[in-house]
């Protein structure tokens, strides 16, 4: 051996006690080196959890919202299907305008279904086309549109002409429209 480390060797010996708490010493200030460096590391991931879990309680507390909103489009959506024409039903769909005009006691002359233009098949929908004529006074078809309009089923206003009648003194309204239908 050298010399040295013939003194240490020799304190090693005396003082058994002291150099095992010496060498408890280096090697526990090893580990903590070790892992304060781990620690920074995993004191980020943690600080990017919890920016996610933020996130997410964000989220939840939005989801309520979510929630409802999703349950009301539900609702629109059924009750748009339980609205849909069926093209061959031509008495329902008929009533239907009948009853607009006994509500807004106008009269309907003309009432005529006409031929569903071919469908593509990525539509869910089909449109069930109608022509009419609404006559009576002003207020009387005014009504009569209002409840197309805001009535249970989906009708889109293709064409519509307003006259006056005045061998009546009303007016006359001319329409073509289409109504959402099943497919």
């Amino acid at each position: 051996m050298s010399t040295r480390l013939e003194p240490l060797l020799y304190l090693l010996r005396r003082y058994p006690f002291c150099a095992a708490c010496t060498l408890a010493t280096m090697a526990l200030a090893g580990t903590t080196w070790y892992l304060s460096g781990q620690n920074t590391d995993l004191e980020a991931v943690r600080v990017e959890r919890a920016k996610e879990g933020e996130a997410m309680l964000a989220l939840l507390v939005g989801g309520s919202t979510q929630r409802q909103e999703l349950a009301s489009v539900k609702e629109a959506a059924r009750r748009i299907e339980e609205n849909l024409v069926i093209d061959s039903n031509l008495a329902e769909n008929a009533f239907y305008f009948y009853k607009f005009e006994e509500q807004s006691k106008a009269r309907l002359p003309e009432l005529h279904p006409l031929t569903s233009p071919a469908s593509d098949t990525s539509s869910l929908y089909r449109r069930v086309p109608y022509t009419l004529r609404v006559v009576g006074t002003y207020e009387q078809v005014s009504a009569f549109l209002f409840a197309i309009e805001t009535g249970p089923r989906l009708a889109n206003i293709t064409a519509f002409s307003f006259s006056r009648r005045e061998a009546e003194g009303g007016v006359s309204l001319d329409l073509s429209l289409e109504l959402l239908g099943k497919k």
